[in-house]
């Protein structure tokens, strides 16, 4: 065995202890850019992974501390040398200078956009672009073909471990939203109130995408107003929020159009009615998906994190599903008020109409005069028609009760 192939062997080794050893992504990612580094003898290793929902690469771990920079650094796919690099796929070796290359990108806040050397190498898994690794050497340094082949061979592995852990992490993801969901059924199918189900959904919801804030508004239609109705979040202030008015609120255009409305930022959207709230309580972007009963838009269900960030098909499609679980609640709702309402109609109907019968017998009036003193009493006293009937029934009751005694 040669000397590369015994190196690759052990390198391959090394990195499936780092795999199988049931860390987090971004634990893992930190191993094995320290295992690049330590293997490259380079100054300084990066790693970007690409974000599907936004078409870009995004710093996800670094062999220097870069704690503010990571997540938050991105590029579009074709951007700076690293974007060039995904979108090609290919390699790209400078081995001096590198900050002239016409391609190269600055970011201020990484100190290694000032190393002479750069080589960066696409992570790539069964086709699919995983994301880039960059090496850095402060010195001009020569990359022989043996070293990029070196780093290639890390990429390819390293692209494969990253593919089977985010795969691993979206399964756990999807299997705690079907959690959630089952949780969901039972609370509606179990509960008779409305706000507590409601109250369930914003904390379950809140909870399972790690949400700061998750609300749930509906609508007014008389005013054409959104009103919240439920919310879990971490700030007092936001459950204070006045209504928003549908026509010219950025939340009201889900009312108006529909469909779920995406904001990366809410703090740069002129339509968003709260920005210093925004600001002062940490929030950045928001998801909010409309609640639809028989075909009718009733309300919205507003997810914030505190990160500027892209929501995922899978996370929408989530919220969706709530939406619709949230809409069926509205409407049994709804439905369990309307039969509670005639119910209490036919039972008021039945005692008027025993009062009335009370009243013909007792005085030798007509239907329509005995029907006539009901109403024109409950007008004069302000009670309800029912309350009349029921006094006539008890007083009648009472007189025959004593009669009897008697």
């Amino acid at each position: 065995m040669t000397a590369e192939a015994k190196s690759q062997v052990e390198i391959l080794h090394q990195i499936s202890n780092i795999v199988s050893s049931n860390l987090t992504l971004e634990k893992m990612l930190q191993e094995l850019v320290g295992l690049a580094f330590e293997v490259t003898a380079c100054d300084a290793c990066l790693v970007y992974l690409v974000d599907h929902a936004s078409n870009e690469i995004v710093l996800r771990a670094s062999q220097l501390p870069h704690t503010a920079e990571i997540g938050n650094i991105r590029m579009k796919i074709g951007e700076g040398i690293t974007g060039w690099v995904a979108q090609h796929r290919s390699v790209v070796a400078l081995s001096n200078n590198a900050a002239a290359d016409t391609r190269f990108k600055m970011f201020q806040a990484l100190p290694e956009d000032t190393y002479e050397s750069f080589l960066s190498v696409p992570l790539i898994s069964d086709g699919e672009l995983i994301g880039v690794i960059n090496i850095h050497h402060r010195p001009k340094h020569i990359h022989t073909p043996d070293e990029v082949a070196l780093v290639s061979f890390i990429g390819e592995q390293m692209g494969g471990a990253i593919a089977k852990s985010k795969l691993a992490e979206r399964s756990e993801s999807a299997a705690r939203r079907m959690e959630a969901l089952a949780g969901l059924a039972r609370t509606i199918a179990e509960e008779n109130y409305l706000d507590r189900i409601l109250q369930t959904i914003s904390e379950m919801v809140a909870e399972t995408l790690e949400s700061p804030v998750c609300s749930i508004m509906l609508v007014d239609e008389d005013r054409r107003e959104l009103i919240i109705s439920a919310a879990r979040c971490s700030s007092p202030e936001y459950l204070h929020k006045m209504p928003l008015k549908i026509e010219d609120s950025l939340i009201g255009r889900v009312i108006r159009e529909g469909r779920p409305v995406m904001v990366p930022n809410v703090v740069d959207e002129k339509q968003y009615r709260y920005p210093e709230l925004a600001r002062k309580t940490g929030l950045a972007s928001l998801l909010s998906v409309p609640l639809v009963t028989r075909e009718k838009v009733i309300g919205t269900i507003n997810i914030y994190t505190r990160e500027v960030r892209q929501f995922s098909d899978d996370e929408i499609g989530f919220v969706k599903v709530v939406a619709g679980q949230a809409g069926i609640a509205i409407e049994n709702a709804r439905l369990m008020s309307e039969t509670l309402e005639m119910k209490r109609a036919l039972e008021a109907r039945k005692l008027i109409e025993r009062a009335k019968g009370i009243l013909q017998q007792k005085y030798g009036l007509t239907e329509e005069e005995a029907y006539l003193r009901l109403r024109n009493e409950s007008r004069r006293l302000r009670r309800p028609m029912r309350d009349l009937a029921e006094a006539v029934i008890l007083a009648d009751d009472l007189e025959k009760k004593k009669g009897t005694e008697g």
